[in-house]
């Protein structure tokens, strides 16, 4: 059987992980205007490439898209970097918790 984690350990590893929680917070706000931004960039570019489109709508639309190629590429890839943001939250907030439970466990041996 393995020896319990000492009280500083824990401690420390939730500091740590509140510190990668903080940080990831602010990179959503970042990540999440870069998406925003993205959005809106593409959107009017596809808008104005559709209006210098001539044919059937179907066909409008098929110029327009390939005409925004790149302004579609980055909007998908920046809405993949806030996705991975938001799960790299969700992870620390489940090792948060995970420790938390640790940290109850230990003190509840402790002083019981």
């Amino acid at each position: 059987m393995t020896e319990p984690l000492p009280q500083v350990d824990i401690e420390a590893e939730i500091m740590r992980l509140s510190s990668m929680a903080e940080k990831v917070t602010h990179e959503l706000a970042k990540r999440a205007r870069a998406a925003a931004e993205a959005d809106v960039d593409y959107k009017v570019a596809h808008a104005k490439a559709l209006l210098m489109a001539e044919g059937p709508q179907y066909v409008r639309d098929a110029e327009a898209t390939v005409e925004c190629e790149a302004e579609l590429t980055e909007k998908r890839a920046t809405e993949a970097l806030l996705l991975a943001a938001q799960e790299a939250g969700r992870n620390y907030r489940a090792q948060l918790d995970s420790l938390r439970s640790i940290n109850a466990n230990h003190r509840a041996l402790v002083t019981g």
